[in-house]
């Protein structure tokens, strides 16, 4: 047996397997991986390590967090002479708190670079973010009673029709008793707000035509806030054709380069609705990218799992495996299934909560004993759960029978717990740790570029002939700046940039959408003639359908033109980095491999935050308003039909449609109108707006990166000037370099396991 070590540390991102004491994560098939987040390449890791062992026989001593691990381990399980131990890691619980200490202590420290607001406000921004749990579903699937259930309230209406193009942000504030809502208009303007907000409040809000989004904020005890900005976002479904920008926005969050969770609500007693057949195709392409992150996001729970009786022979496992299949016929390989029962959980929650029952809800409170008695609907026992998650359910569904909870007992047995738990889970594993890492490299840089100014005192302190040398370089690289020439030329490069055509990914976009998905519907309507009636039941499916679709092609084209500005704003980087490796001459060795690149280049954006900043100040919000097309008409009732496409049987006195002929044109009108979208989209690019006022933007941002290069090349001149200077900021500077020193061992710490 092979014994391997191997140490995954999530705050950095970084994988170390020793065997025999060598690295192979340095070279090898693995090496690519380094520094990849270990759930993308978990499944490649045990066939790789057997192949280059040429062995099966392995013991592997893990160091890293739990949740990991258990990743680890689950990946394990089908290599049965594999055998995995866990070293325990340092978790995330107190890391938080640790870096808002350090930023106080930046604040009261002696380097004014660091006390610098900015910095400060960088850090909380880091720290503020929001993640997001999207909940989708079709019609009549228990979504808002799922929301309710978490709660603990009734809060969120619940209808048996799509009865609102509404969204609804529920942001989790733990120290809340109530809840609060603020209520804007599709153009972001506020209409109405109201503290202690109620269940008739939310109602009213939502058949306000002129209500677009509702901002919540309460307390959603079951999921740990972790320090994270958590909202809870009811999204209309699939179904809702409403307002299009909403159902654009379901088709965003499931593309979202962020991988934030989707709570996918399934109808388990009607599953096949084809409402949502584009939207399931969209959820199994996010899935197919990016590992195993991917596929945890994605929460499926099968609501209504108390509608099946077993003591009927209702078998609940062969409903489950329906939806299994259901959701792989949509491309979703091994989903993540939770049955749940989401009425049940909001009854008792409130029962508990001492909220006042309905009669109804008094019958569903009186009706747990089926989830006690009934080991079938022991819903947790089928949640895809860690091993550590479903003992601690096990611990407290024993505890609840100890202490005779009955209701207790119910709840985890509802199934809505192991969700939470999942989520919980989601949080720990990939956003907690993200949010420090993004916390501390908001000043890293700062930090970073101070210990080299202290390293290069030391460099100098006892080299004459290097202090006369930095003298010398910084007078000349002072001169070049304040001539300008180089700036010129590199401004010059900038506006001649020219970048990747991305007409080849817009004609995959169009492909797919013409040729794949809007060529199915066509093909399901050839050569039938029906009943009018049945004519306009048809239409309105397939209508939802296109409208399905051109959110689609839309949010597509829209992720594409944002992938393509990322990737200039990224070549513009690159572009300035290598400007200043030319100013200063770092490419000729006129300088230690440590510095002093990162010296100048500090205050550089990374490419998010050049993006994010260009866009807030222009106030785009890109694509969205390129491809709409106001002018459509097939959507309007009176316009569904007209003579050239309706066949009258004079004999039968009976109307019939010839269905084939009829949807050729009325998907003729649709085809027209998303070519013109997409002749609009490339037209847009070709004229390279947005390329424009992105390099507009980054050229204004050079003005202020060459005031602050200045600055610190007169800062290293200052220090350079002559050794009697330099010996006594030396001194001066010996206690700045023991708090700086232990700065770093603290910052370095927040991120070690």
């Amino acid at each position: 047996m092979v014994d391997v070590y191997m140490k995954y540390n999530p705050y950095t991102v970084e994988t170390v397997i020793e065997i025999d004491g060598k690295n192979v994560m340095e070279n090898g098939k693995l090496s690519k991986y380094k520094n990849e987040r270990l759930q993308v390449w978990i499944h490649e890791l045990l066939p790789t390590l057997i192949e280059e062992l040429n062995e099966d026989s392995i013991h592997i001593r893990f160091k890293g967090t739990l949740p990991d691990y258990e990743d680890l381990r689950e990946a394990c399980q089908q290599f049965s002479s594999i055998r995995i131990e866990h070293i325990p890691a340092k978790e995330s619980a107190d890391k938080m708190e640790e870096l808002k200490k350090l930023v106080e202590h930046m604040q009261s420290g002696p380097f004014e670079s660091l006390r610098n607001e900015k910095v400060k406000e960088n850090f909380y921004k880091a720290l503020n973010s929001e993640f997001e749990i999207a909940v989708i579903a079709t019609m009549s699937s228990g979504k808002s009673t799922l929301i309710n259930a978490l709660l603990g309230k009734e809060l969120m209406p619940s209808k048996n029709e799509a009865c609102t193009a509404t969204i609804a942000r529920i942001k989790n504030v733990p120290e809340r008793s109530t809840f609060s809502a603020v209520c804007y208009d599709a153009d972001g303007n506020e209409i109405t707000s109201k503290e202690n907000v109620t269940y008739e409040d939310m109602d009213d809000f939502n058949n306000n035509r002129t209500v677009s989004v509702i901002e919540v904020e309460g307390n959603i005890p079951p999921i740990s806030a972790k320090t994270m900005n958590l909202v809870l976002v009811d999204t209309p479904g699939p179904n809702n054709s409403v307002d299009s920008s909403h159902r654009e926005h379901t088709y965003r969050v499931i593309k979202d380069d962020d991988k934030p969770m989707v709570l996918y609500v399934l109808n388990g007693t009607q599953l096949h609705t084809d409402d949502d057949y584009f939207l399931l195709n969209s959820v199994a392409e996010a899935m197919k990218v990016g590992g195993k992150q991917s596929k945890d996001r994605f929460i499926f729970a099968v609501n209504k799992a108390d509608e099946f009786d077993p003591e009927k022979g209702e078998d609940l496992r062969g409903v489950l495996e329906r939806v299994k299949k259901y959701l792989e016929s949509h491309g979703i390989e091994n989903p993540n299934i939770y049955p749940i029962s989401a009425e049940t959980a909001k009854v008792i929650r409130m029962y508990q909560n001492g909220i006042d029952l309905t009669r109804k809800q008094k019958q569903i409170l009186n009706g747990i004993d089926l989830f006690i008695e009934e080991p079938i609907m022991h819903l947790e026992q089928y949640a895809p759960l860690s091993p550590s998650l479903k003992n601690a359910i096990a611990d407290k569904i024993m505890m609840a029978r100890d202490h005779q909870d009955r209701y207790t007992e119910a709840l985890y047995h509802s199934g809505v717990p192991s969700i939470e738990a999942a989520i919980n889970e989601y949080l720990d594993k990939y956003a907690v740790t993200s949010k420090i890492t993004n916390a501390v490299n908001s000043f890293r840089k700062i930090v970073e570029r101070e210990r080299i100014a202290q390293k290069l005192q030391e460099d100098i302190k006892n080299d004459e002939q290097k202090r006369q040398e930095i003298y010398r370089e910084m007078e000349r690289i002072g001169g070049e700046l304040e001539q300008g020439e180089k700036a010129k030329q590199f401004r010059e490069k900038i506006e001649n940039l020219t970048f990747e055509d991305i007409k080849g990914s817009i004609e995959k976009i169009r492909h797919k959408i013409f040729y794949d998905n809007l060529q199915k519907i066509s093909n399901k309507f050839r050569n039938e003639d029906v009943p009018k009636h049945e004519a306009y039941a048809i239409l309105n499916h397939v209508r939802k359908d296109v409208e399905a679709l051109q959110s689609d092609a839309i949010t597509d084209l829209e992720k594409t033109m944002i992938d393509r500005l990322r990737n200039d704003a990224q070549q513009y980087i690159d572009e300035y980095r290598s400007y200043i490796r030319n100013i200063v001459g770092f490419d000729e060795g006129k300088w230690p491999t440590w510095a002093p690149i990162e010296f100048f280049e500090a205050d550089l954006p990374d490419v998010d935050d050049l993006i994010n900043s260009y866009t807030y100040e222009k106030k785009v919000k890109v694509g969205t308003r390129t491809v709409k097309n106001e002018n459509k008409k097939w959507y309007k009732p009176w316009t569904w039909f007209s003579p050239a496409y309706v066949e009258k049987d004079i004999y039968e006195k009976r109307e019939y449609v010839k269905l084939s002929e009829f949807l050729e044109g009325f998907l003729q009108s649709f085809r027209f109108s998303l070519e013109e979208n997409f002749a609009n989209a490339i037209n847009h690019l070709e004229k390279e707006k947005e390329k424009a006022k992105l390099k507009k933007y980054f050229i204004s941002e050079i003005n202020r990166l060459e005031k602050e290069m200045k600055k610190r090349v007169q800062e290293l001149k200052e220090m350079a000037s002559h050794s009697n200077e330099l010996q006594k900021r030396i001194e001066e500077n010996e206690r700045k370099k023991q708090w700086l020193d232990d700065f770093i061992a603290r910052l370095d710490a927040i991120l070690e396991i």
